[in-house]
């Protein structure tokens, strides 16, 4: 449906449109603020809202997919340190059965609306909590699970909840005294490529993704990089943690090999937990199911939240994607 006369149109419309829709969802998140997908894509044009509008030009309903063009039609696999999108629906302070009911139709709907798309993959905010709906229109579905500290949670709280190795490593940065304080783009970028490189960590984002999307977020005041310094003032840490009015997520981190400073990452951890506390937020681990990372994670003592991964491939992509996989079988032979 297009804008009622007297609405703004085009590309300024529809991104009118959909921020006052976000304001009112019970999904959103600082990823899917426009800003910062403009940010991660790399161009305006690296997304689309897929906007649900009234007759009176305001969104009911949008799912932002960042989106590229092939021969088979539009693909949308998410935006490189966006970790989740999904539906964004409006909260209608309705409970029960009601709101799975309203939510249901208007995502029937928003599926239609991309029935032409070659392939949708999806993770979804754990507030997107009924996917039902997609299964209808041959979405499959995966879940996964991310931990959260909540914003009513106190340090003292969080820190009597830790598991002993993570207290103990906590510990040890302190009588090893290590410090935290803000730190630099230049600074996140040498501890992550370190990790990465350490790590032998294949298919990362390129540096320059990171570099705008830290720079987006602390310009913006949605943001802010951490650092953790040995006693003699080497880096041993660095992290992104970007935040909305709800959560604050740890996006990004790393560490440089440092003597002295094997609890640098509880350390980093720790006090960035303490800053979302300040702000009045929760904080979002960004969970990951690689098992080192989640052992990690799970240390803080948070609560686990799982969260849906959602796919659809038209018979055209799935044929494309088959013969890659099988080109890779055969070199690898």
């Amino acid at each position: 449906m297009g804008f009622a006369p007297g609405i703004a149109s085009g590309l300024e419309g529809e991104r009118i449109a959909y921020e006052t829709l976000l304001e009112r969802s019970r999904q959103r998140s600082v990823f899917a603020e426009s800003w910062w997908l403009d940010a991660s894509t790399g161009s305006p044009d690296g997304w689309r809202p897929n906007l649900l509008l009234d007759a009176e030009g305001v969104a009911r309903a949008a799912w932002p997919l960042p989106t590229r063009t092939t021969a088979q039609g539009a693909i949308a696999t998410g935006a490189p340190y966006t970790p989740f999108l999904g539906p964004q629906l409006p909260d209608r302070n309705l409970s029960g059965v009601a709101r799975v009911s309203a939510d249901s139709e208007l995502v029937r709907e928003l599926a239609k609306q991309l029935d032409s798309y070659a392939h949708v993959e999806a993770a979804c905010m754990p507030e997107f909590d009924y996917w039902t709906p997609l299964a209808w229109h041959g979405y499959e579905q995966t879940s996964r699970t991310t931990w959260r500290i909540a914003a009513d949670a106190t340090p003292d709280g969080v820190r009597a909840g830790m598991r002993k190795g993570t207290r103990s490593a906590l510990t040890a940065a302190e009588r090893d005294g290590l410090v935290v304080e803000s730190g630099t783009i230049e600074e996140l970028l040498a501890a992550c490529e370190a990790t990465f490189a350490a790590q032998d960590i294949a298919d990362v984002p390129a540096r320059t993704v990171l570099e705008r999307v830290a720079r987006a977020a602390t310009q913006r005041d949605r943001g802010e990089i951490l650092t953790v310094r040995t006693a003699d003032g080497e880096l041993a840490s660095a992290g992104l943690f970007v935040f909305d009015d709800r959560l604050t997520y740890n996006l990004a981190n790393g560490r440089i090999a440092s003597s002295g400073a094997t609890g640098a990452p509880t350390a980093l951890i720790w006090h960035a937990i303490g800053r979302a506390l300040e702000r009045g937020t929760g904080f979002d681990f960004e969970g990951s199911m690689l098992e080192p990372v989640e052992r990690f994670v799970r240390g803080f003592g948070g609560e686990p939240r799982a969260y849906s991964v959602v796919r659809r491939s038209s018979a055209a992509w799935s044929k494309v994607v088959a013969r890659k996989r099988l080109a890779k079988r055969v070199l690898r032979r």
